[in-house]
């Protein structure tokens, strides 16, 4: 399934990079870690800004054998002052301790009549992270 929701990948929608502002453990078992990430950032893309602000909350589950699971949701600003709130969840591997590549779906809500389009649309989000220099680049396409 993932696979072929890769494939159906359309337009580009966002392209995000940001940086780490807090991390918390929230559990440590024998299954791996609990965290939750807190960051902030810039996005560009579709919404005709330049530059969109954005805040984002992850809950991750970093797991014994490199793979994850997270689930994150965002509050984007553009420069007009319009809001976006962005929820996604999925999976990632760890490259090595530190560093790794997550995809999953996201979907998207606002109160903006010129993006309300964007209520409509499903997305698919892939990026990676590096924990040990708190940094993050993704990118978010529309679902064909």
């Amino acid at each position: 399934m993932q696979a072929q929701t890769r494939m159906s990948k359309g337009e580009l929608l966002l392209e995000m990079q940001g940086k780490t502002v807090s991390r918390t453990i929230k559990e440590i078992s024998p299954m791996g870690v609990r965290m939750q990430i807190n960051d902030e950032g810039q996005a560009t893309g579709k919404f005709n800004a330049n530059t969109i602000n954005t805040v984002n909350t992850v809950n991750v589950f970093l797991k014994t054998d490199g793979t994850n699971e997270w689930e994150a949701k965002g509050l984007q600003t553009t420069e007009e002052g319009d809001m976006i709130v962005v929820s996604s969840r999925g999976t990632g591997r760890m490259a090595n301790p530190t560093t790794g590549t997550w995809q999953g779906d996201a979907v998207f809500m606002t109160q903006s009549p010129k993006l309300a389009w964007l209520n409509n649309t499903k997305g698919w989000i892939e990026g990676s992270g590096d924990m040990a220099q708190g940094t993050y680049h993704g990118k978010i396409y529309a679902k064909k």
